[in-house]
């Protein structure tokens, strides 16, 4: 990033401790089943990282204008614009007034105002994968989504507090954006559902308390009559922790009040909890 340093940039915008790679390997086959071991994404997080970098560095050039705030997710350090960057949370709105930032995130924008620092730590169930993501998005890069990153942007964007208040164009809206995905490609694809379960289990109770996602999924099986994928996903919830079981208990109980789903689950909680 040599032509930045004219404007004071640090040597990179997407600082992490070591490479982190996930495995992507295999395809979204109707030949896998099961929720417990769905197809895992291969994901070289250079990709994302380079992406961001180059459109920060893009704008910090347009503007005259070097990153002037660090944001810390895990063991990654980002180094973005403050103001500028608030501004775009409006993505592809151009320069909006300042005042309006709460419409695209009010976290950032309560955290950030008075500091050059953000740690975002505990209780934000939110990885440097994802926040790289959205944080890309933000700066006007294409979001792919898939059935193995919705949920972690859904979530994020709930945590984040972008929800786009008052904004109905999916394209420029976190919220929108990943809801319309979910609708239109998968809660209609039983493989996909799956998918999305097992991230939803990993993301709990995030998953359910911010999108309610495990109680649609398992609503989206019973319509596309995939019983015995339900049965398998309620296999995996009887050995959560005790909490999150909770959470899943509650999900299945207001989405099926007058079926027998509950029984059947908190019956194989119990038996569950006998043997151990």
């Amino acid at each position: 990033m040599k032509r930045g340093k004219n404007l004071g940039f640090v040597d990179t915008i997407y600082e992490e401790e070591e490479e982190d790679y996930v495995d992507h390997s295999s395809s979204f086959s109707s030949s896998s089943s099961s929720i417990s071991s769905p197809p895992q994404p291969r994901i070289n997080l250079s990709s994302s990282s380079m992406e961001l970098e180059s459109r920060v560095l893009k704008w910090s050039l347009v503007n005259n204008s070097k990153p002037d705030v660090l944001v810390h997710v895990g063991g990654t350090r980002f180094h973005l614009h403050k103001v500028t960057f608030f501004k775009l949370l409006f993505a592809n709105f151009g320069h909006c007034p300042f005042d309006l930032l709460s419409r695209r995130s009010g976290y950032l924008k309560r955290h950030l105002t008075n500091v050059n620092e953000l740690t975002l730590s505990p209780p934000l169930n939110i990885t440097a994968e994802t926040f790289t993501l959205v944080t890309a998005f933000c700066y006007g890069a294409h979001l792919e989504l898939t059935p193995f990153n919705v949920v972690s942007l859904r979530v994020a964007a709930e945590l984040l507090l972008m929800t786009g208040a008052g904004r109905n164009d999916v394209r420029d809206n976190l919220r929108n954006l990943t809801e319309s995905y979910l609708r239109r490609v998968v809660f209609v694809n039983a493989d996909y559902i799956k998918i999305v379960l097992r991230s939803c289990l990993t993301l709990l109770p995030e998953s359910e308390t911010t999108a309610f996602l495990v109680g649609r999924c398992i609503e989206a099986l019973t319509e596309v009559r995939d019983g015995e994928c339900v049965n398998e996903f309620l296999e995996q919830a009887v050995i959560l922790p005790a909490g999150d079981f909770v959470v899943v208990a509650g999900a299945v109980q207001q989405r099926f009040p007058r079926h027998d789903l509950l029984y059947r689950v908190v019956d194989a909680y119990v038996k569950v909890g006998l043997i151990l």
